[in-house]
Protein backbone atom coordinates (compact mmCIF):
# COMPACT_ATOMS: atom_id res chain seq x y z
CA UNK A 1 0.00 0.00 0.00
CA UNK A 2 1.27 3.50 -0.87
CA UNK A 3 2.23 6.33 1.51
CA UNK A 4 -0.50 8.49 0.19
CA UNK A 5 -3.16 5.97 0.30
CA UNK A 6 -1.57 5.31 4.18
CA UNK A 7 -2.01 8.80 5.09
CA UNK A 8 -5.78 8.89 3.69
CA UNK A 9 -7.30 6.14 5.95
CA UNK A 10 -5.44 7.95 8.89
CA UNK A 11 -7.28 11.41 8.50
CA UNK A 12 -10.45 9.32 7.41
CA UNK A 13 -9.99 7.10 11.09
CA UNK A 14 -8.87 10.14 13.16
CA UNK A 15 -11.81 12.36 11.31
CA UNK A 16 -14.51 9.69 13.07
CA UNK A 17 -13.28 9.40 15.93
CA UNK A 18 -13.14 13.16 16.53
CA UNK A 19 -16.69 12.85 15.25
CA UNK A 20 -17.35 10.16 18.28
CA UNK A 21 -15.76 12.25 20.38
CA UNK A 22 -18.06 15.00 19.67
CA UNK A 23 -20.89 12.76 20.31
CA UNK A 24 -20.36 11.28 23.14
CA UNK A 25 -18.39 14.28 25.01
CA UNK A 26 -18.68 17.39 23.41
CA UNK A 27 -22.33 17.57 22.54
CA UNK A 28 -24.03 16.58 25.91
CA UNK A 29 -21.64 19.71 27.12
CA UNK A 30 -22.92 21.57 24.32
CA UNK A 31 -26.59 20.48 24.93
CA UNK A 32 -26.62 21.88 28.82
CA UNK A 33 -24.92 25.09 27.68
CA UNK A 34 -27.96 25.89 25.65
CA UNK A 35 -30.55 24.56 27.96
CA UNK A 36 -28.84 27.08 30.60
CA UNK A 37 -29.27 29.60 28.26
CA UNK A 38 -32.34 30.79 29.50
CA UNK A 39 -31.58 30.89 33.79
CA UNK A 40 -28.33 33.15 33.17
CA UNK A 41 -29.98 35.97 33.65
CA UNK A 42 -31.99 35.04 36.80
CA UNK A 43 -28.38 33.52 38.16
CA UNK A 44 -27.06 36.77 37.62
CA UNK A 45 -30.02 38.57 38.99
CA UNK A 46 -30.27 36.40 41.91
CA UNK A 47 -26.53 37.42 42.47
CA UNK A 48 -26.57 41.25 42.35
CA UNK A 49 -29.96 40.71 44.63
CA UNK A 50 -27.75 39.61 47.32
CA UNK A 51 -25.27 42.08 46.68
CA UNK A 52 -28.09 44.61 47.04
CA UNK A 53 -29.48 43.34 50.49
CA UNK A 54 -25.96 43.24 51.60
CA UNK A 55 -25.51 46.95 51.09
CA UNK A 56 -28.89 47.58 53.31
CA UNK A 57 -27.07 45.98 56.24
CA UNK A 58 -24.95 48.82 58.53
CA UNK A 59 -21.66 47.69 58.83
CA UNK A 60 -20.27 47.17 62.74
CA UNK A 61 -16.72 46.70 62.10
CA UNK A 62 -13.45 47.74 59.74
CA UNK A 63 -14.02 44.57 57.68
CA UNK A 64 -17.47 45.21 56.67
CA UNK A 65 -17.14 48.83 55.86
CA UNK A 66 -14.83 47.88 53.21
CA UNK A 67 -16.97 45.33 52.03
CA UNK A 68 -19.80 47.17 51.63
CA UNK A 69 -17.87 49.88 49.69
CA UNK A 70 -16.43 47.40 47.65
CA UNK A 71 -19.55 46.31 46.73
CA UNK A 72 -21.21 50.09 45.89
CA UNK A 73 -17.81 50.34 44.00
CA UNK A 74 -19.03 46.89 41.83
CA UNK A 75 -22.40 47.92 41.18
CA UNK A 76 -22.05 51.56 40.89
CA UNK A 77 -19.82 50.30 37.58
CA UNK A 78 -17.97 54.36 37.14
CA UNK A 79 -21.09 55.82 37.11
CA UNK A 80 -20.10 59.43 38.32
CA UNK A 81 -21.40 61.22 41.41
CA UNK A 82 -21.78 64.90 41.67
CA UNK A 83 -22.02 66.99 45.07
CA UNK A 84 -22.10 70.79 46.08
CA UNK A 85 -21.08 71.95 49.21
CA UNK A 86 -23.60 74.82 49.66
CA UNK A 87 -22.71 75.54 53.40
CA UNK A 88 -19.26 75.07 53.89
CA UNK A 89 -18.09 77.10 57.31
CA UNK A 90 -14.66 76.21 57.56
CA UNK A 91 -14.45 73.27 55.35
CA UNK A 92 -13.69 75.31 52.08
CA UNK A 93 -10.54 76.66 53.92
CA UNK A 94 -9.27 74.07 55.70
CA UNK A 95 -10.14 70.86 54.20
CA UNK A 96 -10.64 71.79 50.67
CA UNK A 97 -7.44 72.59 49.52
CA UNK A 98 -6.01 69.46 50.32
CA UNK A 99 -7.81 67.94 47.85
CA UNK A 100 -6.67 66.47 44.19
CA UNK A 101 -8.79 65.93 41.20
CA UNK A 102 -8.28 64.18 37.76
CA UNK A 103 -8.50 65.76 34.48
CA UNK A 104 -12.29 64.79 34.31
CA UNK A 105 -12.82 66.84 37.50
CA UNK A 106 -13.68 63.57 39.64
CA UNK A 107 -11.15 62.88 42.78
CA UNK A 108 -8.21 61.20 42.77
CA UNK A 109 -7.78 58.02 44.94
CA UNK A 110 -12.17 57.21 44.93
CA UNK A 111 -13.46 54.03 43.79
CA UNK A 112 -16.52 56.26 42.56
CA UNK A 113 -15.93 58.78 39.92
CA UNK A 114 -17.31 61.34 41.99
CA UNK A 115 -17.31 65.36 41.26
CA UNK A 116 -16.71 67.66 44.91
CA UNK A 117 -17.25 71.43 44.16
CA UNK A 118 -17.70 74.42 46.41
CA UNK A 119 -20.62 76.58 45.62
CA UNK A 120 -22.31 78.53 47.60
CA UNK A 121 -26.47 77.80 47.25
CA UNK A 122 -27.22 81.35 46.01
CA UNK A 123 -24.51 80.85 43.21
CA UNK A 124 -25.68 77.70 42.08
CA UNK A 125 -26.85 77.62 38.74
CA UNK A 126 -30.31 75.95 37.77
CA UNK A 127 -28.41 73.90 35.60
CA UNK A 128 -25.84 72.73 38.24
CA UNK A 129 -28.97 72.14 41.08
CA UNK A 130 -30.70 69.72 38.68
CA UNK A 131 -27.47 68.10 37.82
CA UNK A 132 -26.28 67.48 41.71
CA UNK A 133 -26.83 64.07 43.31
CA UNK A 134 -26.91 65.53 46.51
CA UNK A 135 -26.09 69.14 48.48
CA UNK A 136 -23.76 68.99 51.18
CA UNK A 137 -23.82 71.42 54.47
CA UNK A 138 -21.97 71.44 57.36
CA UNK A 139 -23.57 72.28 60.96
CA UNK A 140 -26.10 74.44 59.68
CA UNK A 141 -28.66 73.96 56.40
CA UNK A 142 -28.56 75.87 53.30
CA UNK A 143 -30.66 74.23 51.06
CA UNK A 144 -33.44 74.50 48.53
CA UNK A 145 -37.04 74.68 49.98
CA UNK A 146 -37.60 71.60 47.35
CA UNK A 147 -35.31 69.03 45.72
CA UNK A 148 -34.17 68.91 41.64
CA UNK A 149 -35.37 65.56 41.13
CA UNK A 150 -36.72 62.74 43.90
CA UNK A 151 -33.84 60.62 44.13
CA UNK A 152 -31.66 63.92 44.98
CA UNK A 153 -29.60 63.75 48.70
CA UNK A 154 -29.33 66.21 50.99
CA UNK A 155 -26.19 65.92 53.52
CA UNK A 156 -25.37 67.08 56.73
CA UNK A 157 -21.88 67.04 58.07
CA UNK A 158 -20.66 68.35 61.69
CA UNK A 159 -17.75 67.23 63.97
CA UNK A 160 -19.45 69.15 66.83
CA UNK A 161 -20.73 67.46 70.11
CA UNK A 162 -24.67 67.33 70.47
CA UNK A 163 -23.89 68.72 74.14
CA UNK A 164 -22.32 71.68 72.36
CA UNK A 165 -24.14 72.04 69.03
CA UNK A 166 -27.60 71.03 68.86
CA UNK A 167 -28.68 72.50 65.92
CA UNK A 168 -25.92 70.72 64.61
CA UNK A 169 -27.99 67.35 64.42
CA UNK A 170 -30.79 68.23 62.44
CA UNK A 171 -33.73 67.80 64.94
CA UNK A 172 -36.12 69.27 62.04
CA UNK A 173 -34.96 65.95 59.86
CA UNK A 174 -34.04 68.33 56.98
CA UNK A 175 -31.28 65.79 55.22
CA UNK A 176 -31.20 62.33 53.80
CA UNK A 177 -27.29 61.55 55.15
CA UNK A 178 -25.57 62.38 58.42
CA UNK A 179 -21.82 62.28 58.43
CA UNK A 180 -20.77 63.09 61.78
CA UNK A 181 -18.10 61.59 64.43
CA UNK A 182 -20.92 59.71 66.36
CA UNK A 183 -21.00 55.65 65.46
CA UNK A 184 -24.72 55.86 64.74
CA UNK A 185 -24.72 58.15 61.84
CA UNK A 186 -24.84 57.13 58.35
CA UNK A 187 -21.22 58.18 57.54
CA UNK A 188 -18.95 58.11 60.65
CA UNK A 189 -16.04 59.85 60.54
CA UNK A 190 -13.89 60.83 62.86
CA UNK A 191 -10.59 64.01 63.70
CA UNK A 192 -7.91 62.16 62.00
CA UNK A 193 -6.85 64.07 59.00
CA UNK A 194 -3.98 62.74 57.51
CA UNK A 195 -3.07 58.33 56.29
CA UNK A 196 -2.59 56.97 59.54
CA UNK A 197 0.18 54.18 58.04
CA UNK A 198 2.79 56.88 58.54
CA UNK A 199 2.09 57.44 62.18
CA UNK A 200 4.43 54.06 62.25
CA UNK A 201 7.85 55.83 61.05
CA UNK A 202 7.48 58.76 63.64
CA UNK A 203 9.88 58.53 66.15
CA UNK A 204 9.01 59.15 69.91
CA UNK A 205 9.82 62.06 72.05
CA UNK A 206 13.86 61.46 73.15
CA UNK A 207 13.41 62.09 76.73
CA UNK A 208 16.73 61.70 77.10
CA UNK A 209 17.66 64.91 76.10
CA UNK A 210 15.46 66.63 78.66
CA UNK A 211 17.12 68.78 81.36
CA UNK A 212 16.36 67.72 85.31
CA UNK A 213 14.34 71.03 85.42
CA UNK A 214 12.51 70.79 81.70
CA UNK A 215 8.47 70.93 81.85
CA UNK A 216 7.39 67.93 80.19
CA UNK A 217 3.86 68.21 79.57
CA UNK A 218 1.86 70.99 77.71
CA UNK A 219 -1.94 72.19 77.39
CA UNK A 220 -3.26 73.91 74.25
CA UNK A 221 -7.18 74.51 74.61
CA UNK A 222 -8.96 77.82 73.63
CA UNK A 223 -12.66 76.90 75.35
CA UNK A 224 -13.07 77.26 78.66
CA UNK A 225 -14.26 74.73 80.03
CA UNK A 226 -14.32 73.74 84.66
CA UNK A 227 -13.08 70.51 84.11
CA UNK A 228 -10.32 72.05 81.92
CA UNK A 229 -9.97 74.76 84.55
CA UNK A 230 -10.04 73.06 87.80
CA UNK A 231 -7.61 69.55 86.82
CA UNK A 232 -4.50 71.80 85.20
CA UNK A 233 -4.90 73.92 88.06
CA UNK A 234 -4.87 71.16 90.38
CA UNK A 235 -1.90 68.88 88.40
CA UNK A 236 -0.10 72.32 88.76
CA UNK A 237 0.45 72.38 92.25
CA UNK A 238 2.13 69.28 91.68
CA UNK A 239 4.25 69.68 88.14
CA UNK A 240 4.53 72.55 86.05
CA UNK A 241 2.07 72.99 82.97
CA UNK A 242 3.08 74.86 79.83
CA UNK A 243 -0.36 76.12 78.88
CA UNK A 244 0.07 78.28 75.66
CA UNK A 245 -3.84 78.06 74.87
CA UNK A 246 -6.86 80.26 75.97
CA UNK A 247 -7.42 78.38 79.22
CA UNK A 248 -4.79 78.84 82.47
CA UNK A 249 -2.15 80.26 79.64
CA UNK A 250 1.17 80.46 81.31
CA UNK A 251 3.99 80.05 78.49
CA UNK A 252 4.07 82.39 75.31
CA UNK A 253 4.22 80.42 72.04
CA UNK A 254 7.54 82.83 71.58
CA UNK A 255 9.58 80.14 73.74
CA UNK A 256 9.62 78.05 70.27
CA UNK A 257 10.48 80.87 67.51
CA UNK A 258 10.13 77.56 64.94
CA UNK A 259 6.58 76.74 65.61
CA UNK A 260 5.84 80.73 64.85
CA UNK A 261 3.87 81.83 61.59
CA UNK A 262 3.36 78.23 60.59
CA UNK A 263 -0.31 78.77 60.55
CA UNK A 264 -2.40 78.18 63.81
CA UNK A 265 -2.76 74.01 63.27
CA UNK A 266 0.97 73.41 62.43
CA UNK A 267 2.40 75.81 64.95
CA UNK A 268 0.04 74.29 67.22
CA UNK A 269 1.35 70.87 66.42
CA UNK A 270 4.91 72.44 66.85
CA UNK A 271 4.77 73.25 70.17
CA UNK A 272 3.13 69.72 70.82
CA UNK A 273 5.73 67.97 69.76
CA UNK A 274 8.26 69.75 72.18
CA UNK A 275 6.85 67.98 75.26
CA UNK A 276 6.49 64.26 75.87
CA UNK A 277 3.20 64.37 77.04
CA UNK A 278 -0.08 66.37 76.00
CA UNK A 279 -2.78 67.12 78.14
CA UNK A 280 -6.01 65.99 75.74
CA UNK A 281 -9.00 66.83 77.63
CA UNK A 282 -11.97 67.64 75.39
CA UNK A 283 -14.79 70.03 76.24
CA UNK A 284 -16.98 67.17 77.15
CA UNK A 285 -17.57 63.41 77.57
CA UNK A 286 -19.65 61.85 74.74
CA UNK A 287 -18.78 58.39 73.17
CA UNK A 288 -17.28 58.75 69.97
CA UNK A 289 -16.05 62.55 70.43
CA UNK A 290 -12.18 62.14 70.22
CA UNK A 291 -10.73 65.65 68.45
CA UNK A 292 -7.13 66.56 67.00
CA UNK A 293 -6.41 67.15 70.60
CA UNK A 294 -6.21 63.06 70.62
CA UNK A 295 -5.05 62.16 67.21
CA UNK A 296 -2.91 64.56 66.19
CA UNK A 297 -0.22 63.03 69.11
CA UNK A 298 -0.12 59.95 67.44
CA UNK A 299 1.89 61.69 64.36
CA UNK A 300 3.88 64.05 67.09
CA UNK A 301 5.54 61.05 68.59
CA UNK A 302 4.55 62.74 71.77
CA UNK A 303 1.72 60.51 74.45
CA UNK A 304 -1.21 61.76 75.37
CA UNK A 305 -3.23 62.13 78.51
CA UNK A 306 -6.75 61.84 78.14
CA UNK A 307 -10.07 63.15 79.26
CA UNK A 308 -12.46 62.74 76.92
CA UNK A 309 -14.98 60.00 75.48
CA UNK A 310 -16.29 56.96 78.03
CA UNK A 311 -15.73 54.59 74.93
CA UNK A 312 -11.63 56.13 73.72
CA UNK A 313 -10.37 52.54 74.35
CA UNK A 314 -11.95 50.99 72.16
CA UNK A 315 -10.42 52.67 69.25
CA UNK A 316 -6.92 53.53 70.48
CA UNK A 317 -4.54 52.61 68.52
CA UNK A 318 -3.40 49.92 71.07
CA UNK A 319 -4.06 49.52 74.69
CA UNK A 320 -0.91 51.23 76.12
CA UNK A 321 -0.76 54.31 73.33
CA UNK A 322 -2.40 57.05 75.57
CA UNK A 323 -2.52 57.26 79.34
CA UNK A 324 -6.08 58.19 81.30
CA UNK A 325 -6.39 60.47 83.63
CA UNK A 326 -9.80 58.44 85.24
CA UNK A 327 -6.96 55.54 85.22
CA UNK A 328 -5.78 58.05 89.03
CA UNK A 329 -7.43 58.37 92.09
CA UNK A 330 -5.73 62.24 92.51
CA UNK A 331 -3.71 64.53 90.04
CA UNK A 332 -0.78 64.10 92.46
CA UNK A 333 -0.81 60.06 91.44
CA UNK A 334 -1.19 61.26 88.17
CA UNK A 335 1.94 63.71 87.80
CA UNK A 336 3.72 61.21 90.14
CA UNK A 337 3.28 58.83 87.31
CA UNK A 338 4.37 61.20 84.60
CA UNK A 339 7.50 61.36 86.86
CA UNK A 340 8.32 58.18 86.91
CA UNK A 341 7.81 57.69 83.19
CA UNK A 342 10.47 60.81 82.19
CA UNK A 343 12.90 59.03 84.53
CA UNK A 344 12.58 55.86 83.02
CA UNK A 345 13.04 55.94 78.88
CA UNK A 346 12.28 51.98 78.67
CA UNK A 347 8.71 52.76 80.59
CA UNK A 348 7.88 55.75 78.37
CA UNK A 349 8.67 53.87 75.34
CA UNK A 350 6.31 51.49 76.32
CA UNK A 351 3.65 53.59 75.18
CA UNK A 352 5.61 54.33 71.24
CA UNK A 353 5.65 49.84 71.04
CA UNK A 354 2.41 50.09 69.71
CA UNK A 355 3.68 51.85 65.99
CA UNK A 356 5.53 48.20 65.61
CA UNK A 357 2.48 46.30 66.42
CA UNK A 358 -1.10 45.00 65.07
CA UNK A 359 -3.60 48.17 65.37
CA UNK A 360 -6.81 47.37 66.87
CA UNK A 361 -9.84 46.97 64.90
CA UNK A 362 -11.51 50.26 66.57
CA UNK A 363 -8.57 51.83 65.30
CA UNK A 364 -8.60 50.77 62.26
CA UNK A 365 -12.19 51.51 61.40
CA UNK A 366 -12.07 55.35 63.03
CA UNK A 367 -8.32 55.58 60.79
CA UNK A 368 -10.76 54.34 57.11
CA UNK A 369 -13.68 56.21 58.16
CA UNK A 370 -11.91 59.67 58.94
CA UNK A 371 -11.83 63.29 57.77
CA UNK A 372 -8.88 61.77 55.63
CA UNK A 373 -11.28 59.74 53.85
CA UNK A 374 -14.25 62.18 54.01
CA UNK A 375 -15.05 62.65 50.64
CA UNK A 376 -15.09 59.46 49.18
CA UNK A 377 -17.07 57.65 51.22
CA UNK A 378 -19.66 60.24 50.98
CA UNK A 379 -19.39 59.69 47.48
CA UNK A 380 -19.63 56.27 48.39
CA UNK A 381 -22.53 56.53 50.35
CA UNK A 382 -24.53 58.42 47.82
CA UNK A 383 -24.24 56.31 45.17
CA UNK A 384 -24.85 52.71 47.44
CA UNK A 385 -28.48 55.01 47.91
CA UNK A 386 -28.37 55.40 44.57
CA UNK A 387 -28.24 51.98 43.52
CA UNK A 388 -30.58 50.80 46.12
CA UNK A 389 -32.94 52.90 45.04
CA UNK A 390 -32.53 52.30 41.43
CA UNK A 391 -32.53 48.71 42.03
CA UNK A 392 -36.00 48.82 44.11
CA UNK A 393 -38.08 50.88 41.19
Amino acid sequence: MSLVTNRRYRYIIYTMCAFVFFLLIAMPLVMELLNNEYIEVPIEINHTTNLINKLKIKPTNFTEWKQRHYITGYLNKDRKVRIYITNGVWYPSQDFPRLKFNHDETLTNCDIPCIWKVKDLENLTPKEFKSADALLCVNQPSLPKMKAWKGQKFIQYTLEPTTHCPFCHDKNHLFDIRATVYENSDIPTSYIRMDTKYWRSISPFDITKLSKDSTFISFIASHWTQFREDFVSSLETHIPVASFGGVRRNTDWHIHPECENLGYFKSKNCIISKYPFYLAIENTQENDYSTEKLWDTFNLGVVPVIWGAPNTRSYLPHPKSAIFIEDFNSTKALADYLKYLVNNETAYLEYHKWRTMKLSDGFEKKSYLSMHNLECNVCREVARLRIIEGYNT
